[in-house]
């Protein structure tokens, strides 16, 4: 099974539950209005209560699941920062091939 921490695909989950709470956080504001107009059954008031405490559940779990993707991917490189290089991290191969040998070895 593959590292999840080295796959590079973005991860979907924040994403996805940013954008129902933000649906939820419209949902709370236009509910009213649209009950007031007629638009919407005078039901939907039983859900114009629940609407905040569902947008704010949703915004903590997006923070939640972004913060735990940026920490697994951090944890990618496994080395210590004194063997770090110059980008950050020594865990990966050299752009410059390695040489063995003594300086007139060709």
């Amino acid at each position: 099974m593959p590292d999840p921490a080295a796959d590079p695909r973005p991860q979907r989950a924040p994403k996805a539950l940013g954008g129902l709470a933000a649906l939820a956080c419209v949902a709370c504001c236009a509910l009213p209005v649209l009950i007031t107009a007629g638009v919407v059954g005078a039901g939907a008031g039983a859900v114009v209560g629940w609407l905040p405490a569902v947008a704010v559940v949703l915004a903590v779990l997006a923070a939640g699941a972004w913060w735990y993707g940026q920490r697994r991917s951090s944890r990618s490189c496994s080395c210590g920062p004194k063997a770090a290089g110059g980008d950050g991290c020594g865990c990966h191969r050299p752009a410059e091939p390695l040489v063995v040998g003594g300086p007139d070895a060709r």
